[in-house]
């Protein structure tokens, strides 16, 4: 787990439908103007995220986060209005497609992976988890190998089971507090919502990015234990009191029912690549 990075894409908004805030009583309302809540302006994000590393007086050597990156163009504005000159550069947000997806990893991600990873990437086997989603490419994609090999990696991709998005940790708890922290501020514009997703990002603490790995352990096994049903309540294992009194593991402790099944899988597995 420590070599696998996860990846997945999710819709980030300018706003939220219903809002609350705390106002004076003789503060006016706040007045929010849009053509419909069907209108909000998004833009999807790609995320990419690894288990953080500490070394052993407990300082974190690599925060895990890899980056994040939005699926938009830059253009310029082809007439003018009382709002812009024509000319003037804009963003505008486009869909996810195979095209653009892959093109994110080959130009984004694996020079990401050169430049944060420890070590460089070198030497160890890095798998790149991703959903079944439409737009997300071949685990033998040749442009995406092609690129692998060009940058001397060891680099592979690998779809996650379908219908268990508690199996990636961005769905599983990252996603929602990045957003938690985006919605502190109070963006106007694309761009504006863009900077503002991305510096939630990498503001998002390490200790947090461990504990939703450890909460990614919990599901996995709570998996195992339901064989294979996605109807379980994830465990909880008071993490922030663990830290305090410096006992936090890191893997959690299997059942022997877990540790029985994933012998017997390693021996399946091991059976047919021989």
């Amino acid at each position: 787990m420590m070599d696998v990075i996860h990846v997945d894409e999710k819709y980030f908004f300018l706003t939220v439908v219903k809002r609350r805030f705390i106002m004076l009583h003789d503060e006016p309302d706040p007045i929010r103007k849009l053509k419909s809540k069907r209108h909000i302006t998004k833009v999807m994000m790609l995320a990419a995220v690894a288990r953080p590393r500490y070394n052993e007086a407990g300082e974190c050597i690599f925060d895990g986060k890899l980056g994040t990156w939005p699926f938009v163009v830059h253009t310029l504005a082809e007439r003018t209005s009382r709002n812009r000159p024509a000319g003037t550069p804009l963003v505008k947000a486009v869909t996810a497609t195979k095209e653009n997806y892959r093109e994110m990893l080959i130009d984004k991600l694996l020079p990401a992976i050169r430049s944060k990873w420890p070590g460089g990437g070198r030497g160890t086997r890095i798998t790149i988890q991703q959903d079944n989603a439409s737009p997300h490419i071949d685990p033998k994609d040749s442009a995406f190998c092609a690129a692998v090999d060009a940058l001397d990696l060891n680099v592979v991709l690998k779809f996650q089971p379908p219908n268990s998005p508690d199996l990636n940790c961005l769905d599983l708890e990252a996603f929602h507090a990045i957003q938690a922290r985006q919605q502190l501020r109070s963006p106007r514009t694309l761009a504006e919502l863009v900077a503002a997703t991305t510096e939630a990002y990498w503001e998002l603490p390490d200790k947090t990015l461990n504990n939703i790995f450890l909460s990614l352990q919990c599901a996995m096994e709570s998996c195992i234990r339901e064989q294979g049903e996605n109807t379980y309540k994830l465990t909880h294992m008071a993490k922030a009191k663990l830290r305090r009194e410096g006992r936090l593991p890191l893997t959690i402790a299997y059942s022997d029912y877990t540790v029985s099944v994933i012998r017997a899988l390693a021996t399946i597995t091991s059976s047919t690549h021989s």
